[in-house]
């Protein structure tokens, strides 16, 4: 009996680039002749954007930087230490402080190119939910994720302390910021970051 191969790559913070590893994923089971074929699985829900707040809270948030791109998108402020997230009709939908690292990434367009729902770091020795990769470090990639967790569960940095330059590369944020920024920002949407 033969599985189906699958290969998978793995980009995770704290990893180089590993490809080749791979999986075997069994085949579904025979269909007995006269016996009635198995229900197809149920598609996989689709990713939607998150609603629009009403126009009172839009007002209330920070306004976009200047030249920071049109459309639908994710904008960062490296200098300010926060991302807005943009609707198509350019306005911004969400924005709130996060944790990178001085001048990282430079800035200019890029795109989310690949995602993981938890990935480790350090090593293994922290764990981050809801990574989006969107540039290239030189030696990793570089994402917005929640802040890291040591392995006895304790946070690498408070809350509070959202605003400041405190990550190594990747762009660090609230459990429920990075939920919300992993519904927003699937694979292929912009990312414009600006000083």
């Amino acid at each position: 009996m033969l599985g189906v191969l699958a290969a998978l790559t793995v980009l995770g913070v704290g990893w180089p680039d590993v490809a080749g590893a791979q999986i075997v994923v069994p085949p579904p089971p025979p269909v007995l002749q006269g016996a009635p074929s198995p229900a197809a699985p149920p598609a996989p829900a689709a990713v939607s954007p998150p609603p629009a707040p009403a126009p009172a809270a839009r007002a209330a948030l920070p306004a976009l930087p200047a030249a920071s791109g049109s459309g639908r998108r994710v904008v960062y402020s490296n200098s300010a230490q926060r991302v807005w997230l943009v609707g198509a009709d350019g306005l911004a939908i969400d924005s709130w402080l996060v944790s990178g690292r001085r001048g990282v990434p430079r800035p200019g367009s890029y795109s989310v190119f690949s995602r993981s729902p938890v990935t480790t770091g350090q090593g293994g020795k922290v764990t981050m939910q809801y990574m989006v990769r969107f540039a290239r470090g030189r030696t990793l990639a570089i994402g917005f994720h929640s802040i890291p967790l040591r392995r006895n569960g304790s946070a690498i940095q408070a809350v509070e302390q959202l605003g400041t330059f405190r990550s190594a590369g990747c762009v660090r944020q609230r459990v429920e910021d990075a939920a919300k920024m992993w519904d927003f920002a699937g694979v292929g949407t912009p990312v414009v970051v600006v000083a």
